[in-house]
């Protein structure tokens, strides 16, 4: 048998789920270190060390040997790091940690290529921050299809392993379904009754933690107003019981139901425990869409095909601009030519005659 398979958890259950990824719940691992702390065997900056380790290998999908290889350590060591009994000076594994962390933090940069840094991110990214160091509730509002979800999940990466906790809200949810998607993106089993998954998420949050939680607008038009209550309801406790920052977002209806509709005055509970809302425009600014074509190495649209764009915009969102862009890539890769804007524009009309012949 091998030694992965000997490792058992502090609830008795083998530490690998069957796919072989390590499976101590987050829940175990914070209070594990919580209790090291109050003991004076970890400070507060090795206990945050070590719990970006544990997010880190948890969302690379890692498997016990791979936290072991990650640090030159055997999967008992690990083991016993993650359940706080490790037995003996922790100064040498939070080193190695440490040296593990300085590289992945450079290896992470060169991901950050294919993002563009809009003045969307700017507003996101600031209003996150300040979401997650000031611990409040925070509530972003846009219109679909402008960037929202790919600036939130930017900010998740950056400030993720430990740190923030992403949660697209499910279509059509009930509360328990939420629950366990919730319970997922905080390294918890969803396969408990929903009383233990309450308790268990809220042992997994505290003051140092950012919840995102997008699309927010399904559980306001897709689902039950009870449902819809629910949800918002337990997040307020969330953030009353661990002081957790909190970003929510979603399309417009998500503002009008919050504020306006028929469960307005439920809702104003939790509205009104945060300073800060953010309303997007319904379209990226000029700027902005010269920056999307910097990145594909084009000038800054002028002319008919700028109004082309706008159009664009204004129907469709950044999204349909994007997939354009490329789009318009592989017809000039096809052509054995260098990307400009009329492979954009041929790329639009094609698309175009295809849809007007498919009626």
């Amino acid at each position: 048998m091998s030694e992965e398979k000997r490792e058992y958890d502090d609830q008795g259950k083998t530490s690998l789920d069957n796919q072989g990824r390590m499976s101590i719940p987050g829940d175990t691992v914070k209070i594990a270190l919580d209790r090291l702390v109050d003991s004076d065997e970890l400070d507060d900056e090795s206990r945050d060390l070590v719990w970006w380790f544990y997010c880190f290998g948890k969302d690379s999908k890692w498997a016990l040997k791979d936290f072991a290889n990650a640090i030159q350590s055997s999967t008992t060591t690990v083991h016993r790091l993650f359940n706080g009994r490790y037995g003996a000076s922790y100064a040498a594994i939070v080193a190695a940690v440490e040296r593990f962390k300085t590289l992945a933090d450079e290896r992470a940069k060169r991901k950050t290529l294919g993002f563009v840094e809009t003045s969307a991110w700017q507003k996101i990214s600031r209003v996150c921050n300040a979401a997650l160091y000031d611990n409040m509730p925070a509530f972003i509002y846009g219109s679909s299809q402008i960037g929202k979800t790919e600036c939130l999940r930017e900010f998740a990466r950056r400030n993720n392993h430990g740190t923030t906790r992403y949660v697209r809200m499910p279509s059509s949810p009930s509360f328990p379904f939420f629950l366990k998607t919730l319970a997922e993106s905080c390294y918890l089993s969803s396969r408990q009754h929903q009383d233990a998954l309450r308790r268990r998420i809220m042992d997994a949050l505290d003051s140092r933690n950012l919840l995102i939680v997008d699309e927010v607008h399904q559980a306001m038009c897709t689902a039950s107003d009870l449902t819809a209550r629910k949800v918002v309801e337990f997040l307020r406790e969330v953030y009353d019981r661990t002081g957790c920052g909190i970003v929510l977002c979603g399309t417009k209806v998500f503002r009008n139901e919050f504020e306006h509709g028929r469960q307005a005055l439920i809702f104003d509970q939790f509205r009104r425990r945060g300073m800060l809302e953010l309303v997007l425009p319904d379209a990226p600014s000029k700027r902005d869409i010269a920056k999307i074509a910097k990145a594909f190495e084009l000038p800054a649209p002028e002319g008919d095909v700028l109004d082309l764009i706008k159009s664009m915009l204004q129907t469709s969102g950044l999204g349909k601009y994007i997939k354009f862009l490329q789009y318009a890539n592989g017809v000039s890769v096809t052509r054995k030519e260098q990307l400009s804007w009329a492979h954009f524009v041929d790329a639009y009309e094609g698309v175009r005659a295809l849809s007007s012949s498919a009626k």
